[in-house]
């Protein structure tokens, strides 16, 4: 698979204390004092779209978002420029930013503590609807290294693939463990 617009969506424990507006600020902040290893270049917000993409921190290579898709609020990762690597490679950096993006979130002071994101469900997303169309076939090619991914992120545990069945969709596959796993364990796995 050569696909590199890949997509990753980090859920919140507990939507109910979240409102996107309070995203604004932070994702200005971060632009400011330069959180991020890459090239932070805006903020838009979305929130007037009903379960849209809400605020998006605009970058060079990617687009990070407080995504209220389906009522499930989480923070996206959508890699936008091409990467160097194999697809493992590719998928395991897009991973590694999302959660990294999710535990500085969780670390902002704003919070206090407050917001958290879980690693036991994960959104995979393959935005290329040529070159991964949502079927069975793009599911074979990417399975081995979802799997491999699940496993490295849950210590060996095994890990489930439920893709979205809607041949018009984006290519879309939730990693679903069954214990729990937290934002800061996940990214130490990844190393």
């Amino acid at each position: 698979m050569d696909a590199y617009r890949l997509g990753i969506k980090v859920f919140v424990e507990q939507p109910a204390a979240l409102r996107s507006e309070d995203f604004i600020p932070v994702f200005h902040r971060w632009i400011q004092t330069r959180r991020l290893a890459e090239v932070l270049i805006d903020v838009a917000d979305y929130g007037h779209v009903h379960q849209g993409p809400g605020v998006v921190l605009l970058c060079h290579a990617a687009n990070y978002a407080l995504d209220l898709e389906e009522g499930r609020p989480g923070l996206s990762y959508v890699r936008k420029r091409s990467a160097p690597g194999a697809f493992a490679e590719r998928l395991a950096d897009a991973v590694r930013a999302a959660l990294q993006a999710a535990r500085l979130l969780e670390e902002e002071p704003s919070w206090s503590g407050k917001l958290r994101f879980g690693a036991s469900r994960l959104r995979f997303r393959i935005h290329d609807r040529l070159l991964a169309p949502n079927n069975a076939a793009t599911l074979a090619a990417v399975r081995p290294a979802l799997e491999a991914l699940g496993a490295r992120l849950h210590g060996g545990a095994p890990v489930q693939l439920h893709p979205l069945e809607d041949p018009r969709a984006l290519f879309t596959v939730d990693l679903v463990a069954s214990s729990p796993l937290d934002v800061a364990t996940a990214l130490a796995r990844l190393g």
